[in-house]
Parts: structure tokens; C-alpha cells; sequence
């Protein structure tokens, strides 16, 4: 489709916002200098367009709708400057209001959005995880959960490693689990899921030996804290362990060098089944080769492992993790795990998922769209894993497909030339991919 304005771009970066009552999108096309924002009915037919300046801050939080006034939210690098953006598509005219917050001793995690309402997620070193609503020109606090860990204090919270002069990070990725995830996202010790109304808040708690799950419903604000005991070993102990939500199940991991079981539990914590490995013996659920991936930022490697002693070695010396997805009635998963990898300057690459972009572009926050970030971190992985399939009822299924929505889409890209302004997002339980030609000046949506 051809969009006026976009010729002013350059360094051009894409946002997508759905309205979840009307189910149109505003599709935002910015450079340091210029934004087009366009609005589209749910069978993408153009409604309204304006081009109005950049706003003096670049780092994209999330957004509210009132109507068809769309409110963007930005804020500054230190978090403690921002402007709320509205785009009014009725009468095409935008305005910016400015505001200051101090977060105080808390750090900024992310965003997640229910209702066209936009909501902002922090922690403190007390473990507090905290939930505020954007209002007018500022945050109101609407909830704050005690996280409960037996480990340390700042368990949302993190300093680098290799940062001899790091400041305090996040310690929570926001995971969308309608989609593919690598083995670095979710082998973080803290997620934090949405389905619906509902936030899931989960971490692990090794000295514990559980998994703490915490549910949030955004309706009324009610809480539960809920505990899933990790697997024991037949062997010996374990030694690493992780989780993952998915359709209301949780499904836990533990390993060692000698062995690795996975339970699949309901939120009742009754397990429904169980799969283990044991060292220098087939792998009876397994439906792919071990694959082992080379290096964040460097040449793709990948090669295939054989041995399963050499597979349980790296993935118990590694952060372990398991990931799925449903497609159909058939759940797909990964199992196995990963190392930090330390890039040039001696930063380690964060398994968050931030974007970083340069040229005076926007930068997209970690957490603003974790459908996006799902597909870069999938794309840049670092992992020793294998695949299997799970059945409606959770039992191993045999199937030999390994193509997933994330493979289509790099396929599909090697097709097209002069794209820019890349995203992925999900309308109305579909994957799509848009982009910007530069060379036809056209804006692309393609169903994947």
C-alpha cells in the first residue's frame, strides 16, 4: 500500500498498535525528524493518515487508546523524563505533553497492555514488583506484589556480568508464548506472561527447589501465589532447573551431567506426565537432532550433536531451558540450553531481549512488543537444544515438521530487496510482517 509522507523518512523504524475494542491498527512509521501514522480498519483498509515532527524522546514504551486518539508514551534514556504522544486520527492533529517521574529506588522492567490501557511494570531491591496505569501526564500505582525469595534480595533485579562499572538491570523477560521463543529467552529465571486479563509472574527459586507462581488479574486486581515442587533426579541431584507457562500447564525442567527430567504439571500441581533422559541412553521423545548453534552477532553455525553424555554435560553447565508453543492441536517444544556470550567492549549480551538501533532512530523498549522480540532472539540464538511434540493430552506425538512461523518469515525475506522498518505482530490470532520499500515507497503487510 502506498502511504504520503514516507518519502521524508529516512533511517526509518515501524510500531504497530491495535485497538483491542475496534480491532483497527495504527501503523507508526518515525525518523529522528519526522512521524506518518497511519490507522487501518481490521481488514487493513486505510482510515486516516497524519505526518506531524518527531518528539524530543526516542525510547517507545507502550501506548493507550481513548477512542481514535492513540497515546504513545516515551520516554528519555534515565527513564525519568517522558511525553505522551496524541495522535487524534478524527481530527488529524497530534499533540505532546511532557512529564517528569522519579522511579526513586525501583527500576523500570516494561510494559504490557489489557483494554487499550497501557500499564508500567517496576521492582525494587525489596523484591516489590510494582504495577502503575498511565493517567493523565503521569503513572498511578494500582498494584504491589511482594515477590518471595528464599535466594536474596533483588531477585527482579540484576548487576551484568563482566560490568565492572554496571548500573542495576532488569531481571524479568516478558515472554509471548503464541509464538516460537529461543532457549535464551526463556532460560531467564523470572517471566512474566499475559493471556487475556491475566499477568503470570514466574520465578525460580533453586534454594527452594520450586517454582513460585504468581497470578495477577487485571479485571479486579486479585492476586495468587501459587508453588510447583522442581523434579528429583533418579541418579542423583540436580543441578540446574527452569520452568514455562503455557495453556494453563506448567512444565518443569532439571539436569545434570548423568540425567534430565521434565514434568507436566496443571496449576493444580497435579503432573500429568513425565519424560526423562539418562546418560548413554536413546532419547525416546525426540523428534529432531541435537543441534548445537553458534555465536550472538557472529556466523551462524550450527552442527549436530550425538552424544547424549555431551548434551547433558553443556545444557547442565549452561542456564537450561524449555519453550513451547501451540500450533493447531499439536504443542511444539525446545529443550536444552545456553550460554552468555560476551560480545566486543566486554558486554554480555542480555537475554532480555533488547533492541538497540542507531542513526538516531527509536529504540523499541525490551518488552514493548514481545512478539518482536521473540522473533529476534529466535533468530540470534546461542543454544544446544533438540525439538519434540506434545499431543492435546500432553503425550510425546511423533512428528517429523520442524519449519516454524519465525523459518517462513526468514525464508520469505530472502525473496524481497530494499526492506526497512521491520515488525512482527499478531491481529486477531494471525502472525504478521510488516515492512517499508524503500525503493517502490510502498508499506508492506504480509500474513505469515
Amino acid at each position: 500500500m502506498k502511504i504520503d509522507g514516507t518519502s521524508k523518512l529516512k533511517n526509518k523504524e515501524s510500531f504497530n498498535f491495535l485497538n483491542t475494542e475496534t480491532k483497527d491498527l495504527a501503523m507508526i512509521l518515525m525518523d529522528k525528524k519526522t512521524v506518518v501514522a497511519n490507522l487501518f480498519d481490521k481488514d487493513f483498509e486505510l482510515k486516516s493518515t497524519l505526518v506531524f515532527d518527531s518528539p524530543k524522546h526516542d525510547n517507545i514504551l507502550g501506548y493507550k487508546i481513548i477512542g481514535n486518539t492513540y497515546q504513545i508514551l516515551l520516554s528519555n534514556n534515565s527513564k525519568k523524563r517522558f511525553s505522551i504522544v496524541n495522535i487524534n486520527f478524527d481530527s488529524k492533529r497530534a499533540s505532546t505533553d511532557d512529564f517528569k517521574f522519579d522511579f526513586g529506588d525501583e527500576k523500570y522492567l516494561g510494559s504490557i497492555h489489557y483494554n487499550n490501557q497501557l500499564y508500567v511494570l517496576s521492582a525494587n531491591r525489596r523484591n516489590d514488583f510494582i504495577i502503575r496505569e498511565l493517567a493523565d501526564k503521569g503513572f498511578s500505582t494500582i498494584k504491589t506484589i511482594p515477590v518471595n525469595s528464599k535466594e536474596s534480595n533483588e531477585k527482579l533485579l540484576t548487576f551484568p556480568k563482566a560490568q565492572a562499572f554496571a548500573s542495576i538491570q532488569p531481571n524479568l523477560t516478558l515472554i509471548d508464548n503464541r509464538v516460537p521463543n529461543s532457549i535464551e529467552q526463556t532460560a531467564s529465571e523470572n517471566k512474566l506472561y499475559q493471556k487475556d486479563n491475566f499477568l503470570y509472574l514466574s520465578t525460580e527459586d533453586e534454594e527452594g527447589r520450586q517454582t513460585v507462581l504468581y497470578k495477577i488479574d487485571l479485571e479486579d486486581l486479585t492476586l495468587s501465589e501459587s508453588s510447583y515442587e522442581y523434579p528429583k533426579g533418579k541418579i542423583g541431584n540436580f543441578k540446574n532447573y527452569n520452568s514455562f507457562i503455557l495453556d494453563d500447564h506448567i512444565f518443569q525442567l532439571g539436569s545434570s551431567k548423568e540425567e534430565l527430567k521434565v514434568h507436566i504439571k496443571n496449576f493444580d500441581n497435579e503432573i500429568i506426565n513425565e519424560f526423562y533422559i539418562e546418560i548413554d541412553k536413546p532419547i525416546d521423545f525426540i523428534n529432531s537432532p541435537i543441534f548445537q548453534e553458534g555465536g550472538f552477532l557472529s556466523f551462524k553455525d550450527k552442527r549436530e550433536l550425538e552424544d547424549i553424555s555431551k548434551f547433558l554435560r553443556k545444557v547442565s553447565v549452561d542456564k537450561i531451558g524449555i519453550t513451547g508453543y501451540k500450533d493447531g492441536e499439536l504443542y511444539h517444544f525446545t529443550i536444552g540450553g545456553f550460554r552468555e556470550v560476551v560480545g566486543g567492549g566486554g558486554m554480555v549480551m542480555p537475554s532480555g531481549g533488547y533492541v538497540v538501533s542507531g542513526g538516531g532512530v527509536p529504540s523499541i523498549n525490551y518488552s514493548y512488543n514481545p512478539t518482536y522480540i521473540a522473533y529476534t532472539s529466535y533468530s540470534t540464538a546461542n543454544a544446544t537444544f533438540f525439538n519434540t511434540h506434545f499431543d492435546a493430552d500432553f503425550n510425546y506425538a511423533s512428528f517429523e515438521g520442524s519449519e516454524n512461523v519465525f523459518d517462513k518469515i526468514k525464508a520469505f525475506k530472502k525473496t524481497i530487496k530494499f526492506d526497512t522498518a521491520e515488525d512482527v505482530f499478531i491481529q486477531e490470532g494471525k502472525l504478521y510482517l510488516s515492512s517499508y520499500d524503500s525503493w517502490d515507497k510502498i508499506f508492506k503487510i504480509v500474513e505469515m
